[in-house]
C-alpha cells in the first residue's frame, strides 16, 4: 500500500538543514575573511618585495630541492595575494577558502616539520625575515605560537569554505546583477 507523500513545500525543513544554511553564517563569516584576508595580504607583500629573501626562508626549512626553492619563492607570494584580495572582495569566496586552507596546511606541515626535525632557522618566513624571530631561540614560545595562529587560521577558512555563500561581497553584487537582468 503506497501512502502518498506531500509536496514538498510542507515537508518541513530538518534541524540540521536550517542550521547548515542559516544566514547568520554569512555575519560570521565576514570578520574571519576580513582577518585572514588582511593576515595573507601583509604576508605576501614583504616576499613579492623581496624574494630572494623568501626563498633563502624556504631552503632553511630542507624541505624541498633546491631547484624548486627559487620557483615556490615567487609563485607561493602571488597565491597568497591573489587568495587574500579575494577573500577581502568577496570574490570566488569558497574558492579562495580551498586554496588557502591548502596554504595553510602546507605552512603547519612545514612548520611541524622544522620542529621536529630541530632545524636551526633565523626566520620563519611568515612574514619578512627581519620581522620574524629565530625559531630555534623561541621554539616554546614563537614557534607554538605560529603553529596555533595558522590551526586557528585553518579553522576559520574552513568555515568560511563552507558556510560563506559570499553575500557580503563581489559573489554577492554579481549574483544580484545576475538576477536583476533575468
Amino acid at each position: 500500500m503506497n501512502l502518498p507523500t506531500p509536496p514538498a513545500s510542507s515537508v518541513p525543513a530538518s534541524w540540521m538543514a536550517r542550521v547548515w544554511n542559516h544566514p547568520a553564517h554569512d555575519f560570521i563569516a565576514l570578520p574571519i575573511r576580513w582577518i585572514v584576508g588582511v593576515t595573507f595580504l601583509i604576508a605576501a607583500w614583504p616576499k613579492l618585495v623581496a624574494p630572494e629573501d623568501f626563498a633563502w626562508s624556504i631552503a632553511m626549512y630542507q624541505m624541498i630541492s633546491p631547484r624548486y626553492v627559487h620557483l615556490l619563492a615567487i609563485i607561493l607570494p602571488v597565491v597568497e595575494l591573489i587568495a587574500s584580495i579575494a577573500f577581502l572582495t568577496g570574490f570566488r569566496v569558497r574558492g579562495a577558502a580551498v586554496v588557502m586552507c591548502g596554504m595553510l596546511v602546507m605552512f603547519i606541515l612545514a612548520l611541524s616539520y622544522a620542529f621536529i626535525h630541530d632545524i636551526e632557522m633565523t626566520s620563519c618566513g611568515c612574514f619578512s625575515p627581519a620581522g620574524a624571530k629565530a625559531l630555534s631561540e623561541h621554539r616554546e614560545t614563537v614557534g607554538t605560537s605560529l603553529l596555533w595562529r595558522d590551526v586557528w587560521m585553518l579553522i576559520g577558512c574552513g568555515y568560511v569554505w563552507l558556510f560563506d555563500t559570499g553575500r557580503w561581497g563581489l559573489d554577492g553584487v554579481l549574483r544580484h546583477w545576475k538576477r536583476r537582468k533575468s
